[in-house]
């Protein structure tokens, strides 16, 4: 007969794993977007700042990790690896959110080094900035649930472990010490 089932197990494994998942597709969709937003600055104005290409050099980067960082949470022996990664991209786009808001916010959109004047890309620049927001929040929660998964597979093994050292010792009939 099998026992209870174990909501402690539930709650620290499959629930993270799932906000995880749900996160890094979340962050993955962002990128791409803001992958593709920068690109068409790119190809359209001649006229690029040193903000524009941060922007697309990190928001290039996150679509790569992160091509790969979605499978991760389905993976059982996965165990929050990704937390430095995840740190150190959320404060990257914490700057490119800087840079795209002291850019483009208020009424500077139309008046960007690289729009030449143009005011119809406003709107773009704003969902740009939309995504940086969007995908720099998701990014620190990965941080949060990564921590957290790390954090408990620590406590995790290192319980397993002493309840092994303090399990008594059988022989195998043979006298070693199994």
């Amino acid at each position: 007969m099998a026992g209870p089932r174990n909501h402690n197990n539930t709650l620290t494994n499959v629930i993270p794993r799932t906000l995880l998942g749900l996160s890094n597709l979340i962050v993955l969709a962002s990128s791409a977007i803001l992958t593709g937003i920068l690109s068409h600055f790119f190809h359209k104005h001649h006229g690029r700042g040193t903000h524009l290409i941060y922007n697309e050099v990190i928001a290039v980067l996150t679509l790569f990790f992160y091509l790969f960082a979605v499978v991760l949470p389905i993976i059982k022996s996965y165990r929050g690896h990704l937390l430095p990664l995840n740190l150190i991209l959320s404060y990257l786009w914490l700057t490119s959110l800087i840079f795209t808001s002291q850019d483009w916010a208020g009424g500077r959109c139309r008046y960007n080094t690289f729009n030449m004047g143009l005011s119809t890309h406003c709107g773009l620049k704003h969902t740009a900035m939309a995504f940086f927001i969007i995908g720099f929040s998701t990014l620190f929660l990965n941080t949060i649930i990564e921590a957290y998964m790390w954090a408990f597979s620590r406590q995790h093994t290192t319980v397993v472990n002493e309840k092994a050292a303090m399990a008594p010792k059988t022989t195998n009939g043979v006298g070693a010490t199994v």
